[in-house]
C-alpha cells in the first residue's frame, strides 16, 4: 500500500481544551472536517480532574459517532489545552487519552499554539496573540525555542485583556463619581447597559458574581465609547493595545524574529474589527514591520487537528 493510500485509511482529531467548553473535530487526510463535538471544560484548573477527564472523553467520542469513525481509524490525535507545558500536567492528560485512544501519537500543546496553527495552516513557527476574558503571546521558532508572555491570569493583571479594560472602566467610573478622575461618558454606557440607575450600583453588581468574564464582557462597550472619542475610554484601549504590543516585541525579540517574516496570529474577541484591533495592529507594524498580521482562518480545534496531520504526514515520509 502506497503512503497516499495508508494515508487515506487514517484520520485525525483535533482538540481546543478551554475554560468554557471542550470542542473536538475528526478529519481526513484532505483537512475536511468529518465531525465534530463540544461539550464543557477540560481544563482540570477550571472544573478539576474528574470533570475535565470526563468532558474530554465524551467529546472524543461524541465527535468519532459524529465522524463515522472507529477508535481503531485515528492515527494521531492533537490537544491544545493550558497548562500543558508542566511536565506533571502533561503526563496526567496523556494517561487520560491514552486509555481511549492507546498506541496512537498523541500531541499536547498550550492552547495558544493550536491558535498560532489555525491561523498558518499548522505551521508551527510565528507567534499567537489571544486577548480575551484573559490574555497570552507565545511564540515559537523554526529552531522549535518557545516563548511566552502573559498568560498569569486576571489577579496578576492580564494587561492587555478584555478583563483588564472591563475592570479599567469599572475603576474610571469610580473615580469620576468621587471626583477623584475627570468626568467620562463610560459612566452613563455602563449603566445603560447592565440596567442600573446609579454609578453606586455598580458595586452589588461587581461583587455579586465574581466572574473574570462578566468583567470581560463590557469591554467591547468600553471599545465602542472610544470610538465615540470619549478621552477617558480612549486611554483605557490605547493603554490595553500598548500593552499588549509591549508583551509581542519581548516574545518576538526573545525568539530572534524581529527583522524576519513572522506570521502573528490575532485571536480572540477583543480582536473584532475596532478600534483596539487597529491600534493593536498599528503598534506591532512599527515594532515588527516585516510581521505578516493574520486572523485564524479555522477554529481552534481544526488547528489541532492540522497539527495532527502534519505530524502523520511526517511520520508517513519516514517508513
Amino acid at each position: 500500500m502506497d503512503r497516499e493510500a495508508q494515508m487515506a485509511d487514517l484520520y485525525v482529531i483535533g482538540i481546543d481544551g478551554g475554560g468554557t467548553k471542550t470542542a473536538c473535530v475528526v478529519m481526513d487526510h484532505k483537512q475536511k472536517i468529518l465531525g465534530q463535538a463540544r461539550t464543557g471544560s477540560s481544563n482540570r484548573n477550571s472544573v478539576g480532574n474528574e470533570v475535565a477527564y470526563t468532558n474530554l472523553h465524551k467529546t472524543i467520542t461524541e465527535a468519532l459517532h459524529a465522524a463515522g469513525c472507529q477508535l481503531q481509524d485515528i492515527g494521531a490525535l492533537c490537544l491544545g489545552m493550558a497548562g500543558v507545558d508542566r511536565q506533571q500536567e502533561r503526563v496526567l492528560v496523556n494517561g487520560w487519552i491514552e486509555r481511549l485512544l492507546p498506541n496512537i501519537p498523541i500531541l499536547l500543546y498550550n492552547d495558544a499554539l493550536i491558535a498560532l496553527a489555525s491561523g498558518t495552516g499548522g505551521d508551527l513557527c510565528g507567534v499567537a496573540v489571544i486577548s480575551g476574558t484573559g490574555m497570552i503571546v507565545y511564540g515559537i521558532n523554526r529552531s522549535g525555542q518557545t516563548q511566552r508572555a502573559g498568560g498569569w491570569g486576571p489577579l496578576f493583571g492580564d494587561n492587555g485583556s478584555g478583563y483588564a479594560i472591563g475592570a479599567a472602566a469599572l475603576t474610571a467610573v469610580a473615580l469620576a463619581t468621587d471626583g477623584l478622575g475627570p468626568p467620562t461618558a463610560l459612566d452613563g454606557a455602563l449603566r445603560d447597559y447592565l440596567d442600573l440607575s446609579t454609578p453606586q450600583a455598580l458595586i452589588p453588581w461587581a461583587y455579586s458574581d465574581l466572574s473574570w468574564a462578566r468583567i470581560a464582557e463590557l469591554a467591547p462597550l468600553v471599545a465602542e465609547v472610544a470610538q465615540q472619542r470619549d478621552p477617558v475610554a480612549m486611554r483605557i484601549i490605547e493603554e490595553a493595545a500598548i500593552d499588549l504590543a509591549a508583551a509581542v516585541e519581548v516574545v518576538v525579540r526573545g525568539l530572534d524574529l524581529l527583522n524576519t517574516p513572522t506570521p502573528i496570529v490575532l485571536s480572540g474577541g477583543n480582536f473584532l474589527p475596532g478600534l483596539f484591533s487597529t491600534l493593536v495592529s498599528q503598534h506591532l507594524h512599527s515594532i515588527t514591520p516585516n510581521a505578516q498580521l493574520m486572523r485564524p482562518s479555522v477554529e481552534p480545534a481544526a488547528g489541532a487537528a492540522l497539527l495532527a496531520l502534519n505530524h502523520l504526514k511526517k511520520e508517513q515520509h519516514r517508513e
